[in-house]
């Protein structure tokens, strides 16, 4: 498996950071988890077209995570992106309701030419896209799911947004990237999300290979985030920048 960023940023706008939004590459097949505002740009940067996309996984139903979800369908309406395989949509439940109202406001997002396939999911584990999906609830929202990508001996962990909780850990154990929400330095934490210590530490527990931190918001800018986790984290950590790409390999 290879990882993409999509988004690294959060609903507050800065240049160099669209939200949340990530590509996994599984062989011939192409996953997003999470498609915030722009991530269709940054997938087309990444050298991929809407219609490659084999599935969707959305963490929530903040805008910052799904607001391209529109966009999306939208876009595979046009004759320059003909697909005839069907599109699957994985999310809590709540995800029927929300393609509905978004069909309600823009009918041109009803799907034509392919199956639009809509999964609420409760936790459990699920093949999709080549790969063995497992869905944990996490503490953010009450329809909040963290996801965990295997494809053999390689896995990789979202976290979407996050606070502490000890399903973060049991998402991320033995993972070879947990990929973590971290969206302000130590000492000056968000309700509803993780400092560089906090997800360092959950990341520890786990026994995750390498910890990529995301989600930042501007009050991150100037401080050595990643200096600050690996004070608490045996492997490896890295700040997620959009575009960045890393290889899932199995330990």
């Amino acid at each position: 498996m290879q990882l993409t960023v999509l988004g690294s940023g959060t609903a507050v706008p800065v240049p160099d950071r669209f939200p949340a939004g990530y590509l996994v590459r599984n062989g011939d097949h192409r996953l997003m988890v999470d498609c915030g505002p722009g991530t269709l740009r940054r997938l087309a940067q990444a050298g991929v077209t809407p219609d490659a996309l084999d599935a969707v996984l959305l963490t929530h139903y903040h805008t910052d995570h799904c607001a391209d979800l529109a966009a999306l369908l939208f876009a595979l309406r046009s004759p320059d992106l003909p697909r005839s395989a069907p599109l699957r949509l994985y999310g809590a439940p709540g995800l029927k309701r929300l393609v509905a109202l978004l069909t309600e406001a823009w009918p041109w997002l009803a799907p034509k030419g392919y199956e639009l396939q809509l999964h609420e999911m409760l936790p459990g584990t699920f093949a999709a896209a080549g790969c063995e999906v497992t869905a944990v609830p996490i503490r953010h929202t009450a329809q909040s799911l963290g996801y965990r990508l295997r494809d053999g001996d390689a896995a990789v962990a979202f976290s979407g947004d996050a606070d502490t909780c000890d399903e973060l850990v049991e998402l991320a154990r033995g993972s070879d990237v947990f990929v973590c929400d971290c969206a302000s330095p130590d000492g000056q934490k968000l309700d509803g999300h993780l400092t560089p210590r906090l997800a360092a530490e959950h990341a520890e527990r786990a026994g995750a290979a390498r910890l990529l931190l995301t989600h930042f918001y501007p009050v991150c800018d100037g401080h050595d985030l990643v200096a600050a986790a690996a004070a608490h984290f045996g492997g490896e950590v890295l700040a997620a920048t959009d575009l960045m790409t890393l290889d899932c390999a199995g330990r």
